[in-house]
């Protein structure tokens, strides 16, 4: 089996060279030593086979890397610590419209309410409340005093 592959970018060509001799364990080339390679003229780019090697050979051999003689160690700067992040702000929850004007009763409501107190074994309280409000019964209580009666009836305990 052959396999031919063809490069038609020149830098293209150095990061494979690069990529070659990093997985080798030596060090890459650089773009200092890129600049070396001479870069190939685009008519002779096109449909140029690239030269076969076989695997194990090196394609390219980086020259050594010379230190200079009088190197000044960098310092580093000091590491910040992390600002610590702010609990994100909670809106404020939203707020229901008041109602302007009092709820309506009916008549069956507030019987059906007033059973609990019976129910309770409060009789007295509920013939003491309706008598507050003039009436012996509730057929006799004013409607326009429905929705202050529901009130009181929630004062003694009743859900309404």
């Amino acid at each position: 089996m052959n396999i031919t592959v063809e490069i038609k970018a020149p830098e293209l060509a150095t990061a494979i060279l690069a990529l070659a001799e990093a997985l080798k364990g030596t060090s890459p080339v650089t773009p200092a030593l890129s600049s070396q390679v001479a870069p190939v003229p685009e008519s002779q780019q096109v449909n140029q086979p690239i030269a076969q090697q076989p695997i194990n050979q090196p394609i390219y051999q980086a020259p050594p890397v010379q230190q200079p003689a009088n190197v000044v160690p960098i310092q580093q700067a000091p590491v910040q610590q992390p600002m610590q992040q702010q609990a994100p702000m909670q809106q404020p929850p939203i707020q229901q419209p008041v109602p302007t004007t009092a709820p309506t009763y009916s008549m069956e409501q507030l019987a059906v309410a007033a059973t609990q107190l019976m129910d309770a074994g409060r009789q007295a309280d509920l013939i003491g409340l309706l008598g507050a409000f003039g009436a012996q019964s509730m057929m006799q209580l004013p409607k326009d005093q429905y929705g202050n009666f529901a009130t009181k009836l929630r004062e003694l305990g009743v859900n309404i």
